[in-house]
């Protein structure tokens, strides 16, 4: 309508980005001027919805120092962007680990899953959004480069798991420097990318869903601080908190 061309003549005025959302709506700044209905979501675990990127900065380490070796300072930074196999490999391959992988990824999992099953917190604005998400009719389910029983110990604990459909783990479609994992998770829920929400708090993980064609929420955790600017550079939206209020309004 009018309203919209001359909306549009200011955005190219005042030199804004301007795209068109998947209703064919204008979007300005990465905010669009109207609602958003997805057809489906998905969510990372660690530092999305649990308050848990603590378990894998210092796994490693003492992974490491458990089989005689000295983790270098940035090790965990080093190992973000990797699976659980891809992290392995790594800290065999580089510290010259005397142990198998099967060993080191036992003695992982059984640092990890003990985290999960009795420590990690929810993060703070998790349960409204997924609310409004199930009263809109929403299907969700997790996307997590951790195993997926951890995903489920965690979120049953936490009283959230209802909410999700299933969780796909990394450790069965690869790293999320590759879009399989989404791909596949979209595929399960029965819904096209350019309709799916994807919440994520990493860089490198936004990127891949931002590329494969997903709608990607960036969500701020405090382990990836220095990385949000960036974040925010290429997702349609940025919160700080999941119930952010004006995201929660252009949902419907």
């Amino acid at each position: 309508g009018n309203a919209n061309v001359g909306r549009l003549w200011y955005a190219y005025a005042a030199g804004l980005s301007l795209s068109r959302d998947t209703r064919g709506d204008f979007v300005f700044g990465g905010t669009s001027m109207a609602h958003f209905l997805p057809q489906a979501a998905i969510f990372d675990l660690d530092g999305t919805l649990t308050d848990s990127m603590y378990v894998w900065d210092h796994i490693p380490e003492k992974l490491v120092r458990r089989f005689g070796g000295h983790p270098a300072p940035d090790l965990s930074h080093t190992l973000r962007a990797m699976s659980s196999p891809q992290a392995i490999d790594y800290l065999i391959r580089n510290y010259h680990l005397p142990a198998s992988s099967q060993q080191l990824m036992e003695a992982m999992e059984d640092l990890a899953d003990r985290e999960y099953r009795d420590r990690v917190p929810l993060k703070q604005g998790v349960r409204p959004l997924l609310e409004r998400l199930h009263q809109l009719g929403v299907p969700c389910a997790v996307a997590t480069a951790s195993q997926v029983h951890q995903a489920r110990q965690a979120l049953e604990r936490l009283d959230v798991w209802s909410f999700f459909s299933f969780a796909l783990s990394a450790t069965q479609y690869g790293p999320k420097t590759r879009p399989d994992l989404y791909l596949e998770a979209a595929r399960q829920l029965g819904a096209a990318p350019q309709h799916t929400l994807v919440f994520e708090d990493a860089l490198h993980a936004a990127q891949t869903a931002v590329q494969a064609g997903f709608q990607v929420v960036g969500v701020y955790d405090a382990f990836s601080a220095e990385d949000q600017p960036a974040l925010k550079e290429i997702c349609r939206w940025h919160l700080n908190r999941l119930d952010d209020p004006s995201f929660l309004a252009q949902l419907g």
